[in-house]
């Protein structure tokens, strides 16, 4: 092939490189891009040609490469429902630096990304349909951070460059798989997990009276059934207690505090607090430990759609063990145990 054609956005004319740009990725020639993370090699995936320039650049390793796109609504006719997660992290991260598995109609998953690069964006929506984007580089190297670093291998394949200047974030999208209650980092990237956590991950409250028994030793085990459920490779939801009547900053009961050693888990560090707007506004799924708490909670959240529950899937109310015997902390403990079980079940069937 010929030297590829280069255009420099930081002097020559943006519409003029989208024009060569979307002719050649007609043609089924392959474009580097830049975008906000590291420069990409764009290819029409309904063109055999391009494809198998791909191939050569990644030594044959055809991958199911991500797609990008305008807009997540270029693929509208391809994916299924989003589930819950998907769409959090778009309004959040979209356009920008995270590509997501998400899953088809037909069944598969499909990695999609909305580039950060207003520029690339333009042209993907000028070319009409998604792009392949895999970054610019044979396997084994280092994915580029500017037009200068591109491999030769892969300009001896592209029929144009787009030089965009060094790239914003230099380093890769994070790929993220989620589902409706958990979510798997596939590659790390940009988007650290203490960003997910705090910013995307969902959020359950589990509510008591006073939020120094049943409330904090049902927080404890359902945290530990959801991440025996869900395996390591995937982060679980947030899980949090609080009371109705609590006061702030009171340690959990020392009977709860022997309880739920016993079963491997340390409760000693828990400190009360109330039920207050901020963290019902943070809240996902609300579960109380009877009917009265789930009543109190439905009317403090009236006119928002938040899911409140009674903890026990079964539907029954939890006794509080307060002011009771050690044996009566162990038989509570053993209860919310099986509760969180079966809860933890449930919400991990609900993200399959």
């Amino acid at each position: 092939m010929p030297p590829p054609q280069r255009f420099d956005l930081s002097r020559d004319d943006p519409s003029a490189a989208r024009d060569a740009a979307a002719a050649a990725l007609e043609r089924g020639e392959l474009v580097v891009l830049p975008t906000e993370t590291v420069y990409g090699l764009a290819a029409r995936e309904d063109r055999p040609a391009a494809l198998r320039r791909l191939e050569v650049v990644k030594h044959g390793r055809l991958q199911p490469y991500s797609l990008a796109v305008a807009s997540p609504e270029m693929l509208a006719d391809r994916l299924a429902p989003l589930p819950r997660l998907a769409r959090r992290i778009a309004d959040r991260w979209w356009p920008g630096p995270v590509t997501q598995l998400l899953p088809t109609r037909d069944g598969p998953l499909v990695g999609v990304r909305v580039p950060g690069h207003a520029w690339t964006r333009e042209l993907i929506a000028q070319v009409g349909v998604p792009l392949l984007l895999p970054s610019a580089n044979p396997p084994g190297e280092a994915a580029p951070r500017d037009a200068g670093g591109i491999d030769g291998a892969v300009l001896e394949q592209a029929a144009v460059v787009v030089d965009g200047g060094h790239t914003a974030l230099g380093e890769a999208s994070t790929v993220l798989e989620p589902r409706a209650w958990v979510l798997r980092v596939a590659r790390e990237g940009v988007i650290g997990r203490g960003d997910l956590e705090r910013q995307i991950l969902p959020r359950i409250l589990i509510v008591c009276s006073g939020n120094t028994c049943r409330s904090p030793i049902a927080q404890k085990l359902l945290e530990r059934e959801l991440r025996r459920a869900a395996g390591e490779e995937w982060m679980v939801p947030v899980v949090e207690s609080a009371g109705l009547q609590a006061m702030p900053g009171l340690p959990a009961t020392e009977l709860s505090i022997e309880a739920l050693a016993a079963r491997g888990l340390d409760l000693s560090g828990h400190r009360t607090r109330p039920v207050d707007r901020a963290l019902l506004e943070r809240t996902d799924l609300a579960l109380g430990m009877t009917i009265r708490h789930v009543e109190l909670l439905r009317d403090r959240t009236a006119g928002r759609p938040l899911p409140v529950e009674l903890f026990d899937p079964a539907g029954h109310d939890v006794e509080d063990p307060f002011g009771g015997t050690a044996a009566e902390y162990r038989s509570v403990t053993v209860a919310l145990e099986r509760m969180a079980q079966e809860r933890a079940r449930q919400l991990l069937e609900a993200s399959t």
